[in-house]
């Protein structure tokens, strides 16, 4: 089952454990002296799989039709076709890809998987995700595709203490507009910390939130 608009978040898998375990593998494999188109092939299709809870063995045009059912914007779901589009070469094409090129995939597929985090992330209500959280350390189900678990890392906490905070100042706001203040005020201090791709992908929700406190104090 995927994750469609609307629908509740008991079957979401832990996106933020999923997503270290991707990069976990994909440091195992930029590690070696030899990279294996299948390396490439395997770990890009098990991560959607995952990541959509796909039971079944799918071609990249219906891959491309459940992402459209996701929360995701229209720039990156274009960004996945691409990557999809190289991806399924590899099973296509009778020619060998060179180590750079399986490495450059291996980025841009990493450099995805960490928007599809932030845009799952900003999508759904901080309880929600820390439900989704706290509920599974590291399933099985990844363990039998990824080789280790690991802890959240600090960038991913503090992901999710953005979101909670933009999710609570919104709430309050009403109710609370002095109090919803102090919230922003800690939450641009995360936001100032972070590195000039993350200030990007979250300029925008703050921005919103800015406005939304300075509306609400004419």
């Amino acid at each position: 089952m995927v994750e469609k608009r609307g629908e509740p978040e008991s079957s979401i898998e832990n996106k933020l454990v999923l997503k270290k375990a991707v990069d976990t593998k994909i440091k195992q494999v930029n590690a070696k002296a030899f990279i294996s188109e299948k390396e490439v092939y395997d770990l890009v299709r098990s991560f959607f799989k995952r990541y959509l809870d796909i039971d079944y063995e799918f071609t990249c045009d219906e891959l491309v039709k459940e992402l459209r059912r996701v929360y995701l914007s229209p720039e990156l779901q274009t960004k996945i076709k691409v990557l999809l589009d190289r991806v399924s070469e590899i099973e296509h094409l009778s020619r060998e890809f060179s180590k750079q090129e399986l490495q450059q995939m291996l980025s841009d597929f990493k450099e995805l998987v960490d928007m599809m985090i932030v845009s799952h992330y900003e999508k759904h209500s901080f309880f929600k995700r820390l439900r989704d959280w706290l509920a599974k350390p590291f399933s099985r189900q990844h363990k039998e595709v990824f080789d280790d678990a690991a802890m959240l890392s600090e960038n991913e906490r503090l992901i999710v203490k953005m979101n909670m905070l933009l999710d609570n100042a919104k709430r309050i706001s009403d109710t609370d507009l002095a109090k919803a203040k102090d919230i922003y005020k800690e939450l641009i201090q995360i936001y100032d910390s972070l590195d000039p791709d993350r200030k990007l992908r979250y300029y925008k929700p703050v921005n919103e939130l800015y406005s939304l406190l300075k509306n609400k104090s004419l």
